[in-house]
């Protein structure tokens, strides 16, 4: 079945029925939690927003607004698939002043982004580096960065050459201030068939996007922590990741997952052959040779915003641990001054999901707790979790208030977040898991917040579809109390 967004009324009319249907089936299974102490004890190892209170929020907000606010945004803008060029993503750049890009083109010469600051009115083209797709049969890859981005000045952009253009579109670099904020989104794995068909699961992750960009304007960026498809292979998964409105307004930081890349064993179980397909579709700054996976040029990258430094590493690596710890040592000794650092991959050190697990637990706490890691952020678990601080031998350390809300005061070890899913493509079943303080699985899109300044690093997370906040957690850097 394709997927015609020109059939607007239909769909919403068809996409309302389905929510109202999730929402009363929600607020059932709620209750029947709030009735089962033995389930909800299950459910939850810690909670600070009780089944009551989210009961009481859903029921609160009338059943309009509630779809309302889940309303794909197809007609603000016009959608990519109208042109001949596709694929298009927003990656972050090496810094602030940098925005990345990567398209798929028809035409083998190569493209450029045409980018015109709304104040003064001056275009510039950035030339894209173009090669044919080793993935999208008669396609043309490019990759071009814009740089020069002036803080909180509106830019119009399109990409393409004179054998296609994409429509317009408005970008507006992040202001410059203070306090660093970027929103954090994992698994929405587009294409999980065996749960609903993949056109359901991008309407859903296309009403979460809308809501996380208009409830947090001031994002300078989405991370989404791996298994942006469900099937590495499939290009129609790849465009219903990226064909939204928001995802053409603010860069994206993506992370190599299980789903998203070919191995040996990938290769055999969806019958496709190794290639670039994570590569050709986004275009990350400060690639490495290093953490490269089996067939992909993936590797690690790094970036720089405000003093947080974030290193992404690809839990999929062919190589082991040891090269990992090579990569994290050499930039963080590259950068040492940075203030915060936050590390992303796919696979969680500490897992708090059923069937769910990797290696990465093995090297992971060494890493990072012997280069002063403040936050890993990870994904694939499908199930939110938080765990306590810990040492390079895993030891959980105790001297800290571990409940929602609370703030940690310069401490010694990191700390690992999980997102659970953001699509809602599917839910796993929390279990018990000695490293982790706070877990949790409600049946509903997960989207984390977070603010960066100089005194604090503060965590909200939420539950998407009522924008109830599910888990809070501040770590303050005290430098008088050292």
């Amino acid at each position: 079945m394709s997927y015609k967004r020109k059939r607007i009324s239909g769909r919403i009319i068809f996409t309302a029925a389905v929510l109202l249907t999730l929402v009363i089936l929600t607020v059932c299974t709620l209750i029947g939690q709030r009735d089962s102490a033995e389930d909800t004890s299950a459910a939850h190892t810690t909670t600070s927003v009780e089944e009551t209170d989210l009961l009481e929020a859903m029921i609160s907000r009338p059943a309009a607004e509630q779809l309302d606010a889940f309303l794909p945004d197809y007609t603000s803008a016009v959608i990519l698939n109208t042109t001949l060029i596709k694929d298009l993503s927003l990656e972050v750049g090496s810094d602030a002043s940098q925005l990345r890009m990567n398209w798929m083109s028809p035409s083998d010469e190569p493209g450029c982004v045409r980018w015109t600051d709304t104040v003064t009115g001056e275009t510039t083209d950035f030339t894209a580096d173009c090669e044919v797709s080793a993935t999208v049969s008669g396609c043309y890859l490019n990759k071009a960065t814009a740089t020069g981005l002036e803080p909180g000045v509106t830019y119009r952009y399109q990409v393409g050459n004179d054998t296609a253009w994409s429509p317009v579109y408005s970008y507006q670099a992040p202001q410059q201030t203070d306090t660093l904020t970027f929103l954090v989104t994992s698994d929405a794995q587009i294409g999980q068939s065996d749960m609903e068909i993949s056109e359901l699961t991008a309407d859903r992750w296309d009403r979460v996007l809308n809501r996380l960009t208009t409830y947090v304007p001031e994002a300078n960026f989405i991370f989404h922590l791996g298994d942006q498809v469900a099937d590495f292979g499939c290009e129609k998964h790849y465009r219903l990741f990226l064909d939204h409105l928001p995802l053409y307004r603010i860069a994206l930081a993506p992370v190599v997952g299980n789903h998203d890349v070919a191995n040996s064993y990938t290769t055999e179980e969806y019958g496709r052959p190794g290639n670039t397909y994570f590569y050709d579709h986004f275009n990350v700054p400060n690639r490495s040779e290093m953490g490269q996976s089996e067939s992909d040029k993936d590797g690690n990258y790094y970036f720089i915003r405000n003093d947080v430094l974030f290193i992404v590493l690809n839990s999929l690596t062919a190589s082991g641990g040891d090269e990992q710890e090579q990569y994290v040592k050499q930039i963080v000794n590259e950068h040492p001054d940075t203030r915060w650092r936050i590390l992303a991959e796919h696979f969680p050190a500490y897992s708090g999901a059923q069937n769910s697990g990797s290696n990465v637990g093995e090297y992971l706490p060494r890493i990072a707790a012997d280069y002063q890691i403040d936050l890993v952020l990870t994904g694939h678990d499908h199930v939110y979790s938080r765990s306590a601080f810990t040492n390079r031998d895993s030891d959980v350390l105790t001297d800290y208030n571990y409940a929602g809300g609370a703030v940690a005061i310069n401490p010694v070890g990191p700390m690992y977040l999980t997102c659970g899913t953001s699509s809602g493509c599917l839910y796993h079943f929390p279990k018990a898991e000695e490293h982790i303080v706070y877990q949790g699985q409600v049946n509903s899109p997960m989207g984390i917040r977070i603010d960066v300044n100089e005194e604090e690093l503060h965590i909200r997370s939420y539950l998407v579809d009522t924008w109830t906040m599910f888990d809070e957690y501040t770590i303050r850097k005290d430098d008088s109390a050292s």
